[in-house]
């Protein structure tokens, strides 16, 4: 809920008579949002009322009746908090005159105001502002001379006209010497001895006046009559009374975490933790496997028990509850949604998503599912938002998130999703938020650190976020949100590392479950801890909200020789009533001042090679409040690309050769980056001998990209699909594959390989086989559930076998590079782009390629026919010579 504070007004109204009423008055204000002064067009309404508020004498236009509220708002600059304006100027949009009769009519005149900051409605502010119908201000003919020599008949009607007027004095109007005593300051030996005396007296309650004693005996904490500008402490988590502003948050204590019952199956948790009736539900996740588990914990037993499981395993799961069910939403290779009845203790199918999406988040808000980012099936991350609206019982698209990423947490905070952290183009700090009422998202305070799958939760009005993995370490720190300083700050440590774990909040408590502590270790330990102790004996500080006077004098100059010094003024001190605007704007302020308000670049985008048909981003870090980012080319702004990260798709020279650099700014300022110069490099094209991209949708020919015709052909039904880069080729295990038939390759003895595999088998099937089929003669990748091995043999006999790990049902990039006649030492292998170190298995001799054979080539199957591949491969490519470990992370980072 934003709550909104205004300061105590000042009016300062036109030169008139003593008692003329002006039809128009300037009126000055100070407005604030949470607690923080607002910045932006602000909109108003106005109304003058009477004393008890049911009775308009006046609105700005002309629509008010019995106090209401107008219809029209007029808009108006707020700097800092600080805004200005005539009330009755008619040449503003939205103002009506004054008549000047409503103060001649109605002593009891108050002025009414209305606030919106353009994001919320209009709230009125409290309590309406009482002001007589007099100007405030000192008239320069009451002003005398020391000496009483000269007075005000014995001035001239143009001196007396110049003393009438109203001086805005600001700094550098003052004369040097006034501006050197407003900075001295001020010690004990200046100060003469009576004064001096006077401060060290003591001051007994006898000394001080019966009012002073009656506003120290009401300015009790809590109190009924607490003078305007007095603090009172309220526990954290209660109201404070009516009539206070929110002045300082206390900062809980650091959590306190009690080990409880573990899960049956230590486990990832991803997504897969809900809470309903209260108890908490774990569905789904994966250890070597996915998997179909539920169980549910009760808090009052501290004990779990199994339930039905689910009809099919989800790995990378999301779940949500809805009327008084949980839902299990997708999944690795799934787009089925189940729902479980807890009333039945069954499950039972739900409306399944358009399309698979699993590593996504979903939440629950206002009586609909939201399922937020995630991965699709061919791997890839993506910006989708759908919602699950049970009125329908339909999901719908809704505006995507501004970041494509998966792994993230949801949130619901300050009437928005919160989506946190997760893994974009690498793992991330991005934190962006989502409005359901107006379908649109806005970027937030980044975290600390990046945070892949950590675990998020909202207490104490903040956000907690927590665990995960940085990009090179499992963390177990957490750090907290503050709404008041938009910040986030280190909020303590879970007793050991969780990444893909989850967390809920359940009688003021709030449990972590499951997940992964290393690289080896899944957990089954779950942690709770007490959010009331976290806030048990602090506390939030309130001010007491001040009614505006009835107008504050404006001391008119008194202009005498043309020169202003301390001792005209009332105590030598300019405070910002004595400004002219009541602001100060940033051309004011010096170059030693903005430096610190400034944006500050702290990482410089960084050269790198970019190839062909890569993807490739460039990146920006940079230190400031408030900023905006824009990517130049050869000095031309680039349309569309303020962000922090500048992203290449598909690169080509056409496009993207040229020089780089970003601008950031603030409102103080702007600072531009360095120049990068990005020259599209088409090395990945040369001695390349073939290469089939299996982008084709329909036909029985795979065709060769490389131009050297090497084309092969589809046998037995395979089939085209989704792949990791556009199509790729479906193998069903039984009969299919691609077949290049047999032919001279007129490689020597230098080969590189490379293809993607999204391998489905829980055997062993063949990925790609080159040879001859009459003999053991072949360069071979077998793919297993959780390995891969590649062969190097001739005549039956293994040479170079080398095995590498990787899991089932993912997405996964191969190369090997052979330089050297097939030697042991100059064979290579890189998985996901980088090269594993692997022991190797020596029995014969290496196949050849270059002894005038025609051999023959298929992808899916082993040319001595056996051993068909399950699953998808895609972009499979051959070298005649050897990729170097930056070709091979070049070819992988294209699947990104």
């Amino acid at each position: 809920m934003n709550r909104i504070f205004s300061s105590i007004l000042l009016f300062v109204f036109g030169s008139f008579g003593l008692h003329a009423v002006p039809a128009v008055l300037n009126y000055a204000g100070q407005v604030a949002v949470n607690g923080q002064p607002f910045d932006g067009q602000g909109l108003f309404k106005f109304a003058l009322v009477n004393a008890d508020g049911n009775a308009t004498y006046w609105s700005n236009d002309g629509t008010s009746a019995n106090g209401s509220e107008p219809a029209v708002h007029v808009g108006i600059a707020v700097n800092g908090g600080l805004y200005s304006l005539l009330l009755g100027n008619t040449a503003m949009s939205g103002m009506g005159a004054i008549d000047p009769q409503v103060f001649a009519q109605h002593g009891d005149a108050k002025l009414r105001v209305w606030f919106s900051d353009g994001v919320n409605g209009f709230q009125q502010l409290s309590p309406d502002r009482p002001f007589a119908s007099v100007p405030y201000a000192f008239s320069a003919g009451t002003a005398t001379i020391a000496d009483g020599s000269i007075n005000k008949s014995m001035l001239g009607s143009d001196v007396i006209a110049e003393l009438n007027k109203t001086v805005n004095i600001t700094r550098d109007m003052l004369p040097q010497d006034v501006r050197d005593d407003l900075n001295r300051s001020i010690t004990r030996s200046m100060l003469p001895i009576d004064v001096l005396s006077d401060i060290n007296a003591t001051i007994g309650i006898s000394r001080l006046s019966s009012e002073v004693i009656a506003k120290l005996d009401q300015n009790v904490s809590g109190g009924s009559g607490v003078v305007a500008g007095s603090l009172i402490s309220i526990p954290r988590g209660q109201s404070a009374p009516a009539g206070y502003s929110l002045y300082q948050r206390g900062t809980p204590k650091e959590l306190v975490w009690e080990e409880k019952a573990p899960v049956s199956v230590a486990r990832y948790a991803y997504d897969g933790v809900e809470f309903l009736d209260g108890k908490i539900y774990f569905v789904g996740g994966h250890d070597d496997s996915a998997k179909n588990i539920a169980e549910r914990y009760d808090p009052a037993t501290n004990t779990w028990g199994t339930l039905a499981s689910m009809s099919v395993a989800r790995g990378a799961v999301a779940t949500a509850t809805l009327n008084g069910k949980l839902y299990a939403i997708g999944g690795q290779g799934v787009a089925s949604v189940e729902v479980y009845d807890p009333s039945t203790e069954s499950w039972s199918a739900g409306v399944a998503l358009p399309s698979e999406v699993n590593h996504g988040t979903a939440i629950t808000v206002n009586e609909k599912i939201y399922l937020i980012g995630g991965k699709n099936v061919s791997n890839q991350k993506i910006d989708q938002v759908l919602c699950f609206d049970p009125s329908t019982n339909q999901w719908s698209t809704k505006a995507n998130m501004p970041t494509a990423r998966e792994s993230m947490k949801l949130v619901w905070f300050g009437d928005r999703i919160w989506a946190i952290g997760g893994y974009s183009t690498g793992v991330t700090k991005i934190v962006e938020s989502y409005d359901p009422t107006t379908n649109s998202w806005q970027n937030e305070a980044s975290l600390t650190v990046p945070r892949f799958w950590p675990v998020a939760w909202v207490a104490s009005d903040r956000i907690f976020a927590g665990g995960g993995y940085d990009g090179s370490s499992y963390l177990n720190s957490i750090e907290v949100y503050d709404p008041t300083t938009k910040q986030w700050s280190s909020g303590g440590n879970f007793p050991e590392n969780k990444y893909v774990a989850d967390a809920v909040v359940l009688n003021d408590k709030v449990y972590v479950i499951a997940g992964k502590t290393n690289t080896n270790t899944y957990s089954n330990k779950v942690y709770a801890a007490d959010l009331n102790a976290s806030v048990a004996g602090v506390y939030d500080l309130y001010r007491k909200d001040g009614n505006a006077s009835e107008g504050t004098p404006l001391v008119q100059a008194e202009v005498a020789d043309g020169s202003v010094t301390a001792s005209k003024m009332a105590d030598g001190a300019i405070t910002p009533s004595k400004i002219a605007t009541n602001s100060i704007t940033t051309s004011q302020l010096n170059e030693q001042i903005l430096k610190y308000l400034k944006p500050e670049i702290t990482v410089q985008p960084q050269p790198k090679v970019v190839y062909a048909e890569s993807n490739v981003s460039f990146s920006v870090t940079a230190e400031g409040k408030y900023l905006t980012y824009q990517w130049k080319k050869d000095g031309s702004d680039l349309a569309g690309e303020t962000n922090a990260t500048l992203n290449f798709t598909d690169a080509n020279a056409t496009l993207h050769d040229g020089n780089y650099s970003v601008v950031v700014s603030n409102d103080f300022g702007s600072v531009e980056s360095g120049v990068v110069e990005v020259h599209v490099s088409d090395a990945l094209m040369n001695g390349l001998v073939a290469w089939w991209k299996f982008d084709e949708t329909n036909g029985t020919i795979a065709y060769d990209s490389s131009g050297n015709g090497y084309d092969g052909n589809l046998i037995g039904g395979s089939t085209w699909a989704n792949g990791k880069i556009g199509g790729a080729i479906s193998l069903d295990g039984t009969n299919d594959y691609v077949e290049v038939s047999s032919r001279k390759w007129n490689i020597e003895k230098v080969l590189s390989i490379s293809l993607w595999y999204y391998n489905l088998s829980s055997g062993t099937s063949t990925a790609f086989s080159l040879g001859r089929p009459e003999y053991y003669d072949e360069i071979l990748l077998f793919t297993e559930s959780t390995a891969f091995k590649f062969y190097n043999h001739k005549s039956g006999g293994n040479w170079a076998l080398l095995r590498g790990v990787s899991s089932n049902s993912s997405w996964y990039h191969f190369a090997s590079v052979v330089d050297g006649g097939f030697a042991k030492s100059q064979m290579k292998v890189f998985l996901q782009g980088t090269e594993l170190v692997k022991n190797y298995t020596i029995d014969g001799s290496p196949a050849l390629l270059s002894d005038e054979q025609d051999r023959m080539l298929r992808i899916g199957r082993r040319v001595n026919n056996d051993a068909n591949y399950k699953g998808l491969i895609d972009d499979v490519r051959i070298y005649d010579r050897a990729l170097s470990a930056a070709e091979v992370q070049a070819l992988y980072n294209m699947g990104q």
